[in-house]
């Protein structure tokens, strides 16, 4: 069913709450961003950060009625599943440690969640928090936004009609080194949450950038990992996590493969990137340039795949929003997670089917598969790189 179809058999916006994302936030106005291009969702209600003059001014100017402006979100929860016009759905972009607490006053109440990842802070969390979601009934979306990225698509859709052959090998990284994480910064008091031990502890790395690489790994593989053995150090002077990690991990079907994430890969911008290797060929993409998916074959010239063509699969072509030749970009790939989502809440409340809706986007499933690759990272780096099975 289509944007148009939905929105006027529904005859209204989804209502839009947010926990955390406000002016002090590094990563609110890209949910904001995200959540207002496909014009599915209206800005109703917030808690927008732990500062109460921050949250008080972050809502006025995001035009939030001053009584739906909350300092706090266990307030907020009560409050609007108490109104006629409360929220469908909330944003949660705190830090991990809240995502739990957040999400259960939420869920409890009947409203469906967007959550920032990592899931939560550890794996016992992230279970209880899936299980919660299962119970409630609700939908949750969990921001693993590259996936969102049609190139990321076509590669999953790729692998799975067999262009490369059976998987073999599975390399991906995301390396930052710009001024902002390379180094601490001299005011302790200004270190962001992942540079905090109290977030996820010494290994918050691996959540904050390890996520993501891991992540997109196992979705356009369409393979989980099953045991890997990690090296983490500490590189910045003055810093209590580890800021560089190297993994190498098993994966189902007999696949190897490994991981780098690193906040001190200097010069680096963001770095995101993957390559996957099967009997016959590879595939290649780097977020920094999103709009290209290289396919090479063995003794082959390499193929570039790229948006908005009609020959893509169907859902790299759901997620291509231009015509051919005109680039995307990361708030788009964003947006493509908030709109589907917005699609599978909209055809639920209008007693259609949504689970089509739902078939790419990342669930509490990724985020506990996050959270047990984690844990195990943890457990070998304490134990001088022994390999470990996840979920143990």
């Amino acid at each position: 069913m289509s944007y148009s179809t939905l929105i006027s058999e529904f005859q209204r916006r989804l209502r839009l709450g947010m926990v955390g994302g406000g002016s002090d936030s590094v990563i609110g106005r890209t949910h904001l961003i995200a959540a207002r291009t496909d014009g599915f969702y209206e800005l109703a209600a917030g808690a927008l950060s732990i500062d109460p003059v921050i949250a008080r001014s972050s809502a006025r100017a995001e035009l939030i009625a001053a009584d739906r402006a909350y300092t706090d979100y266990r307030v907020m929860a009560e409050r609007e599943a108490n109104r006629d016009d409360g929220i469908d759905v909330v944003t949660i972009a705190t830090p991990p440690q809240l995502h739990l607490p957040v999400a259960r006053e939420f869920l409890s109440r009947g409203i469906h969640v967007i959550c920032e990842k990592p899931f939560t802070k550890d794996l016992q969390e992230a279970r209880e928090l899936r299980k919660m979601t299962q119970k409630s009934g609700r939908m949750l979306c969990l921001t693993h936004c590259y996936t969102g990225y049609p190139m990321v698509r076509q590669a999953k859709a790729l692998i799975r009609e067999g262009a490369i052959g059976r998987v073999r090998l599975i390399e991906a990284e995301l390396s930052v080194g710009d001024p902002g994480v390379v180094a601490e910064p001299k005011d302790r008091s200004q270190r962001h949450w992942r540079f905090r031990k109290s977030s996820m502890g010494e290994g918050a790395i691996l959540g904050e950038v390890g996520s993501h690489p891991f992540n997109i790994a196992c979705f356009v593989s369409g393979l989980k990992a099953t045991r890997l053995c990690a090296r983490m150090s500490t590189v910045a002077a003055n810093r209590e996590v580890y800021d560089n990690a190297y993994l190498s991990l098993d994966y189902e079907e007999g696949v190897q493969g490994r991981i780098w994430a690193s906040y001190v890969a200097a010069g680096n911008d963001q770095g995101l990137w993957f390559r996957i290797f099967g009997e016959k060929g590879s595939l290649t993409w780097y977020q920094e340039q999103p709009d290209a998916l290289w396919l090479k074959l063995i003794g082959e010239p390499a193929t570039r795949y790229a948006p908005g063509f009609d020959s893509l699969a169907p859902e790299a072509l759901k997620a291509s929003r231009f015509r051919a030749g005109h680039p995307e970009g990361y708030a788009l790939a964003f947006a493509n997670l908030y709109s589907e989502f917005a699609q599978a809440i909209i055809a639920e409340k209008l007693s259609q089917p949504f689970a089509p809706f739902l078939e790419s986007l990342p669930s509490s499933d990724d985020g506990v598969h996050v959270m047990e690759m984690i844990q195990a990272a943890n457990n070998s780096n304490d134990q001088d790189g022994a390999w470990m099975e996840l979920g143990k």
